[in-house]
């Protein structure tokens, strides 16, 4: 390869890092939520001002930023449940912390066990990690503020305010208690029309993507709802009628899929009216849209619309029937259950080892340095360092960037401020678009919680417009000190975590391809489920790769085409074990077994690093032909010549019908 070609394959390498920084994901936010998180915030500091409580107030607005930073979305069950346990691990750290503070060193080293301990527990699951990363965070603030109440009054605020935005949350559960499960149903209809729009370009394997975890949720969702249901529900009846339209549907866009036909503009529009229908509770009639398909030359999907449509009109059917052919609800594990059993495994024990590193760093540095306000330093860090969320070193860059942009802001409304009424208003604007950066971009949420956050601690512990300078010497110390401590010297670890993410997609489809055929209707569905997230997670690994230094996101950009073919692979599964005809020759168990050994043996070679099986894979099996055709392809994309110069290049479009 020539020098010029080198420096240029470098050069679109570094130009694709950056656009993964600044790159901005899909957020759509109601008005409702926006307005709900600026009343949230807003609210509290207005009474404050109002009744000059400042900082009583503040504390208030404090405790009120978890219920909105931990809002997931979903049902109104299980959004009660994450933000409830944010909401008690903010106040419950600032308790904690409130009890360790002015002890010197003392504080420091109860402050960084207490977190690790957030830390381990936070690797539980997700409801776990957001809520011990607010309890993390609160012990930070609550053992480094000072103020005038009482001893036991900060934590109480702090109780409060987050009791005072949950109560805002759910107050949409009381006038439309199946409000979230409806969206999920009819987000699986818009999905399915994003495929039909899709199909027959190079879009559709990403379209088809979106709609298997679209079907995925909205299954999840209405049976998790049916399981917590007291009684009957008629309107829950029809959503699981509804979803079960979709089944003859999907099935129909597959087959389009496979032929690789461009389709009428009418297809999407006629599946996008069957969401609006069933998201404004309309009784969907879907006789018109049949007539259109089939002026549009749609024969198929006109048919599957016709046998879907008693299933559309959900009234007519007893909630036993419009349950029948949904699989159960998958089984939620007890805490107490998880908490006995649970073993931390390596990858944990690195992550607690670096934090520790980064904590003792942050608290050095800030002590030897003499820091203002130096308590920003490990809350930054911990911050930054939650693995939970995104890549820790596009994170910690991305924090930097955003915190010019929060600085000035806050710098700007202490230098105009003489009454706060600039202060509310500004506080009460950011909260309102904090729902909205959480899921846009990591810089585009610490410009706007950063000013949120020193707004309100600076009625706590009062200070001018150059204190919001340091806090941008406080961001660059922190970010160094994650960069230099806690993931440089481990960068190799996170190059071979993509790998082990690799392998462990492969086992899991071999897995898949060995039990999905001689399962029950109940246990596909979950299979498919696991298998699908266990892709979707290798897919975020590798995008987070991309965003780290070259050493990482070389080898994500290498891996980039296994996972289009390993996606392939399950797609094929999927489709043979659902569209098998019943009066054709099922796959034994041991021509599945042969090819599941395969993937295995697939899987075993990337984690030891080891050469490929050159042997090509096939079936005697007519049913598995796709399969193994598939598993080849892996085999052959894995083994070629062109795999380790893959990282210098972005992978060729696939052809418009794969799927």
């Amino acid at each position: 390869m020539s020098r010029r070609s080198m420096s240029r394959g470098a050069r679109t390498s570094n130009m694709r890092w950056l656009m993964s920084l600044a790159h901005m994901e899909p957020s759509p936010v109601s008005r409702w939520v926006a307005l709900r998180a600026a009343l949230a915030i807003g609210l509290p500091t207005a009474a404050g001002l109002a009744l000059d409580q400042s900082a009583a107030a503040a504390l208030v607005s404090l405790g009120a930023l978890p219920a909105i930073t931990g809002d997931n979305g979903g049902p109104y069950r299980n959004r009660a449940l994450s933000i409830g346990s944010t909401v008690f691990g903010g106040a419950l750290g600032y308790f904690l912390g409130n009890l360790m503070a002015g002890h010197g060193l003392w504080t420091a080293g109860a402050m960084t066990l207490l977190v690790l301990a957030a830390s381990l527990v936070g690797t539980f699951n997700n409801i776990a990690a957001v809520a011990t990363l607010q309890f993390a965070v609160y012990v930070i603030v609550g053992a480094s503020l000072t103020s005038s109440l009482p001893p036991w009054l900060p934590s109480v605020l702090v109780g409060a305010g987050g009791l005072f935005g949950l109560a805002l949350t759910l107050s949409g559960w009381v006038v439309n208690p199946i409000a979230p499960e409806r969206a999920a149903v009819a987000m699986a209809y818009r999905k399915l029309a994003a495929m039909f729009a899709a199909i027959g370009t190079s879009r559709t394997m990403a379209a088809r993507r979106d709609m298997e975890a679209a079907m995925t949720t909205a299954y999840d969702t209405v049976l998790a709802a049916r399981g917590r249901a007291a009684g009957p529900s008629p309107r829950l009846a029809r959503l699981a009628a509804q979803l079960q339209a979709c089944t003859p549907l999907t099935n129909a866009a597959l087959a389009l899929a496979r032929a690789g036909r461009v389709l009428p503009t009418d297809c999407a529009r006629v599946m996008n009216r069957l969401a609006d229908r069933v998201e404004n509770d309309a009784v969907p009639d879907p006789r018109d849209d049949i007539a259109t398909l089939r002026r549009a030359d749609m024969p198929q999907l006109a048919d599957a619309l016709a046998q879907a449509q008693p299933l559309l009109d959900g009234g007519k059917l007893s909630e036993a029937a419009a349950f029948a052919d949904l699989p159960p609800a998958r089984p939620r594990t007890p805490w107490r259950v998880l908490a006995r059993t649970y073993r931390p495994g390596p990858t944990t024990v690195r992550y607690l080892v670096r934090l520790g590193l980064c904590l003792i760093a942050a608290e050095a540095v800030a002590h030897a340095v003499s820091l203002p306000r130096s308590y920003w330093v490990p809350l930054i860090v911990v911050v930054v360092f939650k693995p939970n969320f995104g890549s820790v070193f596009a994170r910690a860059l991305q924090s930097c960037a955003g915190s010019v942009i929060g600085v000035a802001i806050s710098a700007t409304v202490l230098a105009l401020d003489r009454n706060g009424i600039v202060s509310l208003l500004t506080v009460a604007a950011l909260a309102s678009l904090l729902p909205w950066s959480i899921r846009r971009n990591y810089g585009l949420f610490s410009a706007i919680l950063l000013p949120i956050l020193m707004l309100l601690i600076g009625a706590l512990q009062p200070g001018s417009w150059p204190i919001a300078l340091a806090r941008l010497i406080d961001v660059g110390v922190a970010a160094a000190i994650v960069l230099l401590v806690g993931y440089l010297p481990w960068i190799r670890i996170e190059r071979n975590n993509l790998d082990n993410a690799v392998a462990t997609a492969m086992d899991t489809l071999a897995a898949y391809l060995n039990t999905v055929f001689q399962a029950d209707p109940a246990s596909r569905h979950n299979l498919r489920a696991s298998a699908y997230a266990r892709l979707s997670d290798l897919r975020v690994a590798l995008q987070r790769g991309l965003s780290e230094p070259r050493l990482v996101s070389r080898r994500a950009l290498a891996w980039w085409p296994v996972e289009v073919a390993l996606e392939r692979v399950a797609n094929a599964i999927s489709d043979t074990a659902w569209s098998a005809p019943d009066d054709g020759p099922a796959p034994t168990a041991a021509q599945l077994a042969q090819l599941a050994a395969c993937l295995h043996d697939m899987s075993t070679a990337v984690a030891q690093g080891a050469p490929m099986p050159s042997t090509p894979i096939a079936t005697s099996s007519p049913a598995l032909q796709d399969v193994a055709a598939q598993i080849e392809t892996l085999r052959a994309t894995l083994a070629g010549p062109d795999f380790a110069a893959a990282s210098l290049r972005v992978p060729p479009n696939q052809p418009a019908n794969q799927v």
